[in-house]
């Protein structure tokens, strides 16, 4: 079920005839904000991505704009969505990988090896090492689902981060 709280900022905006409005889901789900999305498309504000200036990786903050009227395919409208998150690990935020060695080495060197650092550096690595595996993840399902709009012919709108 959509939160209460995203209709009621879509009425807003079309009682104002505003030319944008945003809104920030507290649901992670893509699904549930790809159809709310269609529903908006159905009211005349287009989907455009995250909006710009938002720093938070959890929660972001989605822009719609006003545009004409169109049907909207919930699949390419989820695939964008899926993208516009993946977009959001920069390469900022993944040379955040490389504090992993350097906390190992820390915990490593300074007093000693002793059993509990060993395990702490381990820890440190298994850590690591999901990460990447995430990372990895993320861009196989970053490249399957731009390829789907590109396939289907629609080309999308700029992203308003971009």
């Amino acid at each position: 079920m959509v939160e209460r709280h995203l209709p009621r900022d879509l009425e807003k905006a079309v009682s104002e005839g505003a030319a944008e409005f945003t809104t920030s889901p507290n649901f992670p789900g893509s699904e549930r904000l790809a159809s709310f999305a269609q529903i908006a498309e159905r009211s005349g504000y287009r989907y455009m991505g995250h909006a710009p200036g938002t720093a938070s990786l959890n929660n972001p903050v989605h822009l719609f704009q006003r545009a004409q009227p169109a049907q909207a395919d919930i699949a390419l409208l989820r695939s964008r969505m899926i993208v516009d998150a993946c977009d959001r690990y920069t390469p900022r935020v993944l040379s955040n990988v490389l504090l992993f060695p350097v906390a190992a080495a820390i915990f490593l060197i300074f007093p000693g090896y002793t059993v509990e650092r060993v395990l702490v550096a381990g820890g440190v690595w298994g850590v690591l090492i999901f990460y990447l595996v995430g990372l990895a993840i993320t861009r196989r399902r970053r490249t399957k689902h731009l390829a789907r709009p590109a396939a289907a012919g629609v080309a999308w709108p700029a992203t308003a981060g971009a």
